[in-house]
């Protein structure tokens, strides 16, 4: 495991250190990291417009169930083709150029179908060939987003900034983003598009304000993209602590797939409740996660790192155990709170961790090879809580998703004890 705070090395990204006044003062969040904040918050925002926009154009355009997936498919598909790819790419570039060059071309691919909208029927094809472009792009700005955290936020804070991260992208997006898509869309079918171009350049333009080099290379690389690959997966895989964790990842992964592919059913059939109840345990998830959030630094230092990470998942376990047992509402509601709460609490110290304790020359591929790992589990679980559902009823993909979620934790414990030499680190 790399000791070294990132930045300390001599080829390290111009950084900016603000001095507390006085050593009670914890270090501050610096200008940088909040420019990567706003970008990252007006970009989440367009997401969640075009994550409603999406199925209400498809919708519009043909009534065939196969074509309508087949947009949802095409933008699940580029992580498992190039999510590796992006991780090599974000560890051989300045971060910083990849992040804005990536944004201003989704801008430009986003308004170009929003021009195609307003002023043509396009044919559902095309907004499955949107889909995927856009899901590559992503696989290349994600990779370098969360490589270039670390870069602009010193290891004390990492906590503190991914708990900003990931609560404003938990609120743009779910609680903003969505109904404003639904709200633009009735307005008109092509403003989602315009307005989520707008946020993708702005982004690109907040990123491009960055000062400083972002790259982690002296000199240029002297390896294929194939060798960097398997740097970055023999990295995760001979490190215990985070392989250990992206197993969890794996199997937690799984079981919210399998939790969300059957959710309307469980509310509609289950809690017998209409579309308002299932967009009342949207929300909830939404609204706890971000509660996690802000939590987790918190937790973070008033218990162990080990503690954090097993309690997090052994609490969204005993959730989706609840929600199998349970068909009351207010039952399910809290059970449901609890899957939010712990998986925000599980991003912000999983992914910090992660951050801090791979070398800044190896993050964008283990971040990549990580991801990819985790993301493969969705499809899976989404499939396993379908067939779940139907042989054994809607209660099914919640019971067995948390029972294996928890066998998993149990035996996951041991590698998790590596987290004296992770805390050491900070």
């Amino acid at each position: 495991m790399n000791e070294a705070p990132e930045g300390s090395r001599d080829n390290s990204p111009a950084r900016e250190s603000e001095k507390p006044s006085s050593p009670a003062d914890r270090p501050r969040l610096t200008k940088s990291f909040w420019l990567v904040w706003w970008a990252s918050t007006i970009s989440t925002l367009g997401d969640g417009i075009r994550y409603v926009a999406f199925p209400l154009v498809a919708a519009t355009l043909t009534k065939d169930p196969q074509a309508v997936s087949l947009v949802f498919a095409a933008g699940y598909l580029p992580w498992p083709l190039f999510g590796l790819v992006g991780g090599a790419v974000a560890d051989r570039v300045d971060r910083r150029r990849l992040m804005w060059t990536v944004d201003s071309a989704r801008g430009v691919f986003v308004a170009g179908f929003a021009v195609l909208v307003q002023f043509a029927d396009p044919h559902v094809a095309a907004l499955a060939a949107l889909s995927f472009a856009l899901g590559v792009a992503e696989t290349f700005f994600d990779n370098a987003a969360s490589a270039l955290v670390p870069m602009v936020a010193e290891k004390a804070v990492l906590e503190r900034a991914n708990a900003w991260l990931f609560s404003a992208q938990t609120v743009m997006s779910t609680l903003v983003g969505a109904p404003l898509g639904a709200a633009l869309f009735a307005w008109s079918p092509a403003s989602p598009f315009t307005a989520d171009a707008l946020t993708f350049v702005t982004a690109a333009l907040l990123v491009f304000a960055l000062h400083g080099k972002f790259t982690v290379r002296t000199e240029p690389p002297r390896t294929t993209i194939r060798r960097d690959i398997a740097t970055g997966l023999r990295w995760l895989a001979r490190h215990r602590l985070l392989r250990t964790m992206c197993t969890l990842v794996m199997v937690s992964n799984a079981a919210l797939a399998a939790a969300e592919a059957v959710l309307v059913l469980y509310t509609l059939k289950v809690l017998r409740m209409n579309g308002f109840g299932y967009g009342l345990l949207l929300a909830v998830l939404a609204v706890f996660g971000v509660l996690g959030s802000a939590l987790a630094e918190q937790l973070r230092r008033t218990t162990s790192l080990r503690t954090v990470l097993a309690g997090s998942t052994l609490v969204q376990a005993c959730a989706y155990t609840s929600a199998g047992i349970t068909s009351n509402l207010p039952a399910a509601v809290c059970a449901f709170a609890l899957v939010g709460f712990g998986g925000g609490v599980w991003n912000v110290a999983a992914v910090s961790l992660r951050q801090a304790s791979v070398p800044p020359e190896l993050l964008g591929r283990v971040t990549s090879s990580y991801r990819t790992v985790g993301l493969l589990a969705m499809p899976v679980g989404a499939g396993l809580g379908g067939t779940l559902a139907t042989h054994y009823g809607l209660h099914a993909p919640y019971l067995v998703g948390g029972t294996i979620l928890m066998v998993t934790t149990l035996l996951c414990l041991p590698g998790l004890r590596a987290e004296e030499s992770a805390a050491s680190a900070g």
